[in-house]
């Protein structure tokens, strides 16, 4: 696929990112719809790769972290509704009123200042309210509630969108109590916002690990976030969803993203010859070393030093040495007619390995979504 253009490039999978949309559909109750969260570079997977393969499979909602985000949506085309999740800046209201952009807002002073500037323009602005409910992040409740539907109410140009929360401890666990208790409350405030005098707002609670193995939490929309791209949340939504379904190749998330790099020299080394900054790895034996053109500035983790492994021919190679800012070398001595720029694989497949990104994430303390999102965007993004 990258016919020497690049050094290293991501593949994105449209079939499988297809699959993963299809297997969430087949699991909506309710009539829920799919909005899917394409913030932080889609993940790392590409935001506009990931709009455009979403878009196809019929997605009409995007959720996005800041306007920066959705300005590049809207620059690139895209007419669906974009929600930004994050917080707004007061001085980027006047932006999100004239973009027709769907905000979160908790903040009386944001609500005053989204009917003022929504009045200037002669339009209406769709906000979503956040309740909190137990992840003490945005959102409010309580009093704090009260008092913003009352001014919600004297408002002519600011529309109530969506109302929606977010869970705190349903992807680490398999123990479903607090998700519920912040069900309940979520329910408790919905119904204040409704005897208000307010109907017809999206609701929506559902993240990727919920809308596998919490159903009852769709409503109506569901925000797909990390399982679009073949990734399950935690291995404790994997055990919640094949303790329930049975594991079978129907039920498996298929990963859309490939990583991989190419070999930019090879070394033969002497017995006692050490690699890399630190010199914290010696060979004990003549070997075969070679170099590759990617490194931590471009989200290989500095963690995989003298731990991680990569895919040549097929065969895992081992890292050897630090990884530099934009150089990581592996020992090739086992792995026979390598050349110059043969690929290398560093998250994905190749003949019948796989490296996941659970796999790196494991062996540099972190989370999947951690490894995938921190791959730099200055990376070609390329869908096949």
């Amino acid at each position: 696929m990258n016919n020497g253009a690049y050094t290293s490039w991501i593949e994105i999978s449209k079939p499988a990112y297809k699959k993963n949309i299809e297997f969430f559909r087949s699991r909506i109750i309710n009539g829920a719809e799919i909005s899917v969260v394409i913030k932080a570079n889609g993940y790392g997977h590409g935001m506009l790769e990931t709009a455009h393969i979403a878009q196809e499979c019929g997605i009409e909602i995007f959720c996005v972290h800041s306007l920066e985000e959705a300005l590049i949506l809207k620059k690139a085309g895209f007419h669906t509704r974009i929600i930004i999740l994050g917080p707004v800046m007061r001085e980027t209201i006047p932006a999100v009123v004239e973009n027709d952009l769907e905000p979160v807002c908790y903040l009386i002073e944001n609500l005053r200042l989204f009917e003022k500037h929504a009045s200037i323009k002669d339009k209406s602005v769709n906000i979503h309210l956040k309740i909190e409910t137990g992840t003490n992040r945005q959102g409010i409740n309580g009093l704090e509630l009260v008092e913003f539907v009352k001014e919600l109410k004297k408002c002519d140009h600011v529309k109530l969108k969506g109302v929606y929360s977010h869970f705190a401890n349903i992807e680490d666990t398999t123990d479903r109590s607090y998700a519920k208790e912040q069900i309940d409350r979520f329910k408790r405030e919905v119904e204040l916002i409704r005897n208000a005098g307010f109907s017809g707002f999206d609701l929506h609670f559902a993240s990727s690990a919920a809308a596998v193995i919490f159903q009852n939490t769709h409503f109506s929309m569901i925000r797909l976030g990390i399982s679009q791209y073949g990734l399950w949340p935690s291995k404790e939504t994997y055990l919640s969803y094949i303790t329930e379904h049975g594991h079978g190749p129907e039920h498996i998330l298929t990963p859309v993203l490939t990583w991989k790099t190419v070999i930019g020299q090879i070394k033969n080394l002497k017995a006692g010859e050490f690699v890399g900054y630190g010199c914290t790895h010696q060979v004990t034996r003549d070997s075969k070393i070679a170099i590759l053109p990617i490194g931590y500035s471009d989200g290989y983790d500095r963690g995989l030093s003298n731990q991680g492994y990569v895919l040549v021919h097929g065969k895992r190679a081992a890292v050897v040495g630090r990884i530099a800012m934009n150089l990581t070398t592996i020992d090739i001595t086992d792995i026979p007619d390598v050349s110059v720029e043969d690929e290398v694989v560093l998250i994905g497949e190749q003949g019948d390995q796989i490296i996941r990104a659970e796999n790196l994430a494991a062996l540099t303390g972190t989370i999947n979504y951690e490894t995938v999102s921190r791959i730099s965007s200055h990376i070609q993004r390329i869908v096949v």
